[in-house]
């Protein structure tokens, strides 16, 4: 990296911080940040996830939010503010790899500018989600690789391997990307087998975590990791393809959840030019072959989301700003290169001003922002309301209180205990599919309990949304749609009356006292 590039890794990264910061605070809360926030309160409590709530994913994110948390605050904004950080901590790795790969600040700078104006990162990267943590370990594990030659230390290949171990304990399919890198390892290290070896084992300490957990009870891990995953759809594990096929246009044509123009400039420039670029420039490459194992990955799950492809947006911006830096480089006359550069230019502009429209839609209006879209009111889906709802529970429920609500974010920044069975929202998308027997071994309330504990005066306070679970698709809408309507009913029939009412979100209490 050049003297120049390593003066300017401090401002990018102050750059940075306070641009993700701003869109952190400003953007429409998306319906799944409401369970990853609750679950790691819940592990700060010393709750252990599979064992003790619901859980569905690898079991990284809640233990690295909640230990984030109990230093800086149990609040939306805390939270939020710990996903920024991871977000600029990526773009500052790329940016430094871009200037080691090219030698040129500018284009490290231009990456950067890729990076962070890029609709698949600034609208996802930024909330609490899997996708910084997880895509924070995974770029990192690809620039120690990238960087393996005949003379590194076993250290490097078992810290690649801790590294992807961390992606994969944060979100479990990024296991599909593993014999890539093994691959990749091998091929340039020069104690082949036991480079790979060292790896796995680097691999084997980062994924520590879940095999702990699954030792304590494999039936209730597989479930809550692979089987939850397989019955929530009715088309599967892996499955409607015809819906696979409609998000994969939709990412060169764009969608609510990315941006086509954006996708296309990345993909084609990389796709045109990656593999002719010289043997010893293997970096471009390989993230690029990566990005491709991504892309199909990303496809596996059902239903699958435009938003899940968001994973590959650091691995194209390397081999489309490598590619092009090359080829402006292997551009002998000097004229050839002022043409060339301006139309880089031109073309990053572009990119650019792609991203103003889905700028708008995040952080304002809320069109066809996935949950936000369908809402009456949309400023039911921004921070400001949700903690006037947890601000209003603390007003009527003792601390510490039992509270039934149906969407986690609203009992998150309050003094209130969660139902037992309702820390996670997505319990409910499956609820009606299990038996009591299954509810009672996963920890997920069936419909039917639910009823019951209304009859019985349990609890004395209940949160009920109108849009009361992440619904991904129709039929998730309307069962969700359905089953709000049975919980109203059966509150009303119980004696239980709305004592406040803001926005979509009615807070019940029955005669009982605390």
């Amino acid at each position: 990296m050049t003297r120049t590039a390593k003066l300017l890794l401090v401002p990018v990264a102050l750059l940075q911080l306070p641009f993700f910061t701003f869109l952190a605070r400003r953007r429409f809360i998306d319906g799944d940040e409401s369970s990853f926030l609750l679950v790691s309160r819940q592990v700060l409590m010393h709750r252990k996830p599979y064992l003790d709530f619901f859980y569905n994913q690898t079991p990284l994110l809640p233990y690295a939010y909640a230990l984030w948390m109990n230093f800086c605050g149990m609040s939306w904004n805390s939270a939020r503010m710990f996903s920024v950080v991871l977000t600029t901590l990526l773009g500052v790795l790329l940016y430094g790899h871009i200037c080691q790969q090219t030698r040129n600040w500018l284009a490290g700078l231009a990456a950067i500018i890729l990076f962070a104006s890029s609709t698949l990162v600034f609208a996802w990267f930024p909330v609490v989600k899997t996708f910084p943590l997880a895509g924070l370990f995974l770029f990192s594990a690809y620039v120690v690789v990238s960087q393996i030659s005949a003379e590194s230390s076993p250290w490097s290949m078992a810290a690649a391997g801790l590294l992807l171990g961390l992606s994969v304990d944060t979100r479990s399919y990024l296991l599909l990307v593993t014999p890539l890198f093994a691959w990749w390892i091998f091929q340039n290290a020069n104690t082949r087998r036991a480079s790979v070896l060292w790896f796995l084992g680097g691999f084997m300490a980062g994924v520590a975590p879940s095999i702990l957990l699954f030792a304590s009870s494999p039936d209730v891990f597989l479930f809550d990791n692979v089987g939850y995953h397989a019955i929530r759809s009715s088309q599967g594990l892996i499955g409607w393809w015809q819906e696979k096929i409609v998000v994969v246009l939709q990412l060169f044509l764009g969608a609510p959840e990315s941006n086509g123009l954006q996708w296309s400039i990345l993909f084609f420039v990389s796709l045109g030019f990656v593999f002719s670029i010289p043997r010893r420039r293997s970096a471009p490459r390989f993230a690029f072959q990566i990005a491709l194992v991504l892309i199909i990955i990303s496809l596996l799950p059902t239903p699958t989301l435009p938003q899940y492809f968001c994973f590959c947006l650091p691995f194209l911006v390397v081999s489309a700003v490598c590619v092009v830096h090359d080829l402006l480089m292997s551009l002998e006359s000097r004229r050839g290169r002022r043409l060339a550069a301006a139309a880089c230019v031109a073309l990053l502009a572009l990119y650019v001003g792609a991203s103003a429209h889905d700028f708008r839609r995040y952080l304002i209006t809320g069109d066809g922002v996935p949950g936000v879209q369908p809402a009456q009111d949309r400023s039911d889906w921004r921070l400001q309301r949700v903690i006037e709802v947890s601000q209003a529970i603390d007003q009527i429920a003792a601390p510490g209180e039992t509270v039934a609500s149906f969407w986690a974010g609203d009992i998150f920044q309050t003094k209130a205990t969660p139902l037992p069975g309702l820390e996670n929202d997505f319990g409910l998308l499956i609820s009606e599919k299990l038996t009591p027997r299954q509810g009672a071994k996963y920890r997920i309330l069936l419909p039917d309990e639910i009823q019951a504990n209304f009859a019985a005066h349990r609890p004395r306070i209940v949160v009920l949304r109108d849009q009361i679970s992440p619904a991904a698709t129709a039929e998730d809408r309307q069962r969700m749609q359905r089953l709000a309507g049975i919980f109203r009913s059966s509150l009303r029939a119980h004696g239980y009356t709305v004592v406040r009412r803001i926005g979509d979100r009615s807070i019940y209490v029955c005669c009982s006292n605390p």
